[in-house]
């Protein structure tokens, strides 16, 4: 049984703890994971230079099959003297890299609550299908609103019926029709993505391990890879204390859950890089894939 290893990483956009921006100084703890996932990436707004950090964090890793998913999408656009306009997208998001191929993506949109004077914006979860070594897996990297508990609440509840209701819908396309001039058409002979019941949920959620955001999915049946133990007490928060970016305490809000599928066999929090706001969270996983038809997952 062949192991796989899993990093979470919010980067916020490679604004290190001493607020210097840099991309490769934040990527460079986490590359050695078979699948990253990252919150808050840029791409052409003017805090990062309109830089499109999805291509570079390519560049910083070209043996990676890489998907985005923006959670923010508005205009960006410039008009050249000449009347010509070079039309540009001012997006935030998630991205995933994997060691493996990435059969099938989609974003997920997630609820969002207008809070006034408040800053909120849309917020969405990135699912991949990833074609690993022992099988397809479901990778989910979400990032929920850090604005007010019930708007968070609203986007769990929405995200685990997703979850529930995609193996019943199955993968990206099916079906198994027509002659061979159809099929080739439409590429019916491509392997078909799967919608896999083993699943890896994992992100921001701006919460701690004893908030109702949680408990929600630990009662959907998702494992916290993540335990106190005497390997792991050297380092606890996800999110550390940093009073000159507004954090008055040590926070574990970073998570890396589970579908009962999955053994883990071990997990930590990389308290050292100070390349983000947030510290990487990694897991390391096992297991045997089930391809019974009627299985559903936990939630």
């Amino acid at each position: 049984m062949r192991s796989l290893s899993v990093c979470s990483y919010n980067i916020q956009y490679s604004l290190g703890a001493d607020n210097r921006y840099d991309l490769a100084r934040a990527i460079e703890p986490i590359r050695n994971a078979d699948i990253i996932c990252l919150q808050e990436i840029d791409r052409n707004w003017r805090r990062t230079h309109m830089a499109d950090q999805f291509a570079e964090i390519q560049q910083l890793l070209p043996d990676r099959y890489c998907v985005f998913g923006p959670s923010i999408d508005v205009d960006a656009s410039q008009v050249n003297p000449d009347g010509t306009i070079d039309n540009r997208r001012r997006q935030g998001g998630q991205m995933i890299a994997s060691r493996y191929p990435i059969a099938s993506s989609r974003v997920i949109h997630m609820p969002k609550d207008d809070t006034g004077i408040n800053m909120n914006m849309w917020s969405v979860a990135l699912e991949a299908v990833i074609i690993a070594p022992e099988g397809q897996i479901r990778v989910i990297n979400l990032h929920l609103t850090d604005v007010t508990e019930a708007n968070r609440i609203t986007q769990i509840e929405s995200l685990l019926k997703h979850c529930s209701a995609a193996t019943i819908e199955g993968g990206a396309w099916n079906g198994d029709e027509g002659d061979d001039e159809y099929r080739e058409h439409w590429q019916m002979n491509d392997t078909v993505p799967q919608m896999p019941i083993e699943v890896i949920l994992t992100g921001d959620f701006n919460d701690e391990p004893d908030s109702h955001v949680i408990k929600l999915v630990t009662d959907a049946g998702f494992v916290d890879t993540w335990s106190l133990s005497e390997e792991t007490a050297a380092s606890t928060a996800t999110f550390k204390k940093n009073p000159e970016q507004g954090t008055d305490r040590d926070l574990r809000i970073d998570f890396i859950f589970v579908s009962p599928h999955f053994e883990v066999v071990n997990a930590h929090i990389d308290g050292i890089t100070d390349a983000s706001d947030h510290q990487p969270v990694w897991a390391t996983l096992s297991w045997c894939p089930r391809h019974e038809s009627n299985m559903r997952p936990a939630v």
